[in-house]
Order: C-alpha cells, then sequence, then structure tokens
C-alpha cells in the first residue's frame, strides 16, 4: 500500500469515527467535573441530576477558595455548535478534527527533513 493511499485510509477512519462519536458519547458529564459537583453535594456520586443552585455555589466556593476567576467562552461549547442539536455535534467533531489534520500535517510539513 502506497503511503498516500494509507493516509487516505486514515483520514477517511478518523473521519466516521467522529461523525458516530456524537451518538455513542455518553451525555453525562466528565468524571473531573461530576466528582467537583459530587464533592461540593450538587450532584449525587451516582446519578446525573445537577442541582444548578448548589453547583454555582460550589464554584463560587472554588473561586473564593483558589483566587483563580480565569474564564472563558467556548467556540463550540460541549463539543456542539449551540442551536444544532445532533447535527451540531457532528459538525463540531468533524470540524475539529478537519483541524487537528490540517495542524498536524502543517507541522509536520514544517519540520520534515530536507532530504525527505
Amino acid at each position: 500500500m502506497e503511503t498516500k493511499q494509507f493516509v487516505v485510509i486514515g483520514i477517511a477512519i478518523a473521519l466516521v469515527i467522529a461523525v458516530a462519536a456524537p451518538f455513542l458519547a455518553s451525555g453525562d458529564p466528565d468524571g473531573l467535573e461530576s466528582a467537583f459537583f459530587s464533592i461540593y453535594g450538587a450532584k449525587p456520586f451516582m446519578g446525573s441530576e445537577l442541582d444548578e443552585d448548589a453547583a454555582g455555589a460550589a464554584e463560587e466556593q472554588a473561586i473564593v477558595t483558589t483566587g483563580n476567576d480565569f474564564s472563558y467562552e467556548a467556540l463550540m461549547p460541549d463539543y456542539s455548535i449551540p442551536g444544532m442539536d445532533k447535527a451540531g455535534e457532528v459538525v463540531a467533531v468533524v470540524l475539529g478534527t478537519l483541524l487537528m489534520l490540517v495542524l498536524v500535517f502543517a507541522v509536520a510539513k514544517v519540520s520534515a527533513r530536507p532530504d525527505n
């Protein structure tokens, strides 16, 4: 198999995984976020019901404790495009995959030895 065919097949597999990911991924918060809210009593350890008031209080307490109030607005929060439901999730993951592939190829091109 030629290198070019290998790369094209790899990109195709990455895009198939990107399209399937939103339908296979869990809707529950990730482990770190879930543990944080569980420790501060904003959600049960085994469950996904989040008490919004308790969550806000927990975040305020963390800011007071650490003195760190840094925050930013993500371009695609929770790996989705707001207002597009599952289609927005698919588009966000495919865009992210394509952007990472472009970044990897650019770094490879710049860092390649001249004899290759």
